[in-house]
């Protein structure tokens, strides 16, 4: 039993894989708001891209 107990108490201490997991969590927290605002985001850079280009053609024909 007290095997056990120590088993337990030296498995609850080690810390080792911590940060791996933090990073991981940290991870999927930024890749699931990336994905719940992927189409505002994609819509403002067409937006953007689309601004742009129209200045750029606009620049091409004026002499």
């Amino acid at each position: 039993m007290k095997q056990h107990q120590a088993f337990l108490k030296r498995f609850l201490r080690d810390d080792r894989g911590q940060s791996t997991t933090e990073y991981i969590l940290i991870l999927s927290v930024v890749v699931l708001v990336a994905m719940k605002f992927k189409q505002t985001f994609q819509s403002k850079l067409t937006g953007i891209v689309d601004t742009l280009g129209g200045k750029i053609e606009e620049g091409m024909r004026e002499p």
